[in-house]
């Protein structure tokens, strides 16, 4: 599940930007397509269990997906902003341009999942919906994950960055609908960011679903085989009748 399909082709690579969007389409497209971001902190990207899994379970249910390697503090001189911000909307214009998809959404985890909440929230991004794994959601030091906040924004962010960068404050009346997943025992990257972007979507009269686990850590991925923390089932019903 975790290797590369045959079928799988890269679409950009940006040796200077260390920016790579592959391309993994269904073998029976039923014309939706999501791009997914590996979370890892802003530090790398989690590729096999946030990359390739992903889209794998995708492609088994028709969906198109496209995976992007966007810049980290592994391959990119720190702070990363805007860089990774600019290459999810670049990435989504290049998938829009290429006209094999009716509808198209982003699922992004942990540090991924905050590059998915802001590409969400972009209008000019004009996504059909949302997935947030786990999400970096604020970059209020309170509830943030410090590592993805230090590498994005660097040690001493303006407060108007810090502001820009927080998902929860970039909700609007247009933003699409999300699906949220969260534990509610996430020591890492706190209950609270997801909490706050739903908040957010409700207050904004935005549909939204958000399943909260009570037990289950951080970096779940999907969970397949463990019955108890397995959450793609409920996904796979808002894919199916929400978007």
């Amino acid at each position: 599940m975790g290797e590369q399909s045959e079928n799988t082709s890269v679409l950009r690579r940006q040796s200077v930007n260390s920016s790579i969007l592959t391309y993994h389409p269904s073998s029976s497209s039923n014309g939706v397509g999501v791009l997914v971001l590996p979370g890892g902190g802003y530090s790398y990207t989690s590729m096999d269990k946030e990359g390739y899994q992903p889209a794998a379970w995708l492609n088994a249910r028709g969906y198109d997906a496209w995976i992007l390697d966007y810049a980290t503090a592994n391959n990119t001189k720190t702070p990363l902003y805007p860089l990774p911000q600019d290459q999810a909307l670049e990435a989504v214009q290049q998938i829009r341009a290429k006209k094999t998809v009716s509808k198209l959404g982003i699922w992004g985890f942990s540090a991924g999942g905050h590059l998915a909440a802001t590409t969400v929230t972009n209008t000019s991004a004009d996504l059909d919906f949302g997935i947030l794994a786990y999400p970096v959601i604020t970059m209020d030091p309170k509830h943030t994950h410090n590592g993805s906040r230090t590498n994005l924004l660097g040690a001493n962010p303006s407060p108007e960055l810090e502001l820009e960068m927080s998902a929860e404050k970039r909700v609007s009346n247009s933003t699409p609908p999300v699906f949220l997943f969260h534990t509610a025992n996430d020591k890492s990257v706190p209950i609270q960011n997801s909490l706050e972007f739903a908040n957010a979507m409700a207050s904004h009269a935005r549909p939204f679903q958000a399943l909260i686990l009570p037990d289950g850590g951080h970096g779940l991925g999907l969970a397949l085989s463990d019955p108890v923390r397995s959450w793609t089932d409920e996904l796979e019903r808002f894919l199916k009748y929400s978007i």
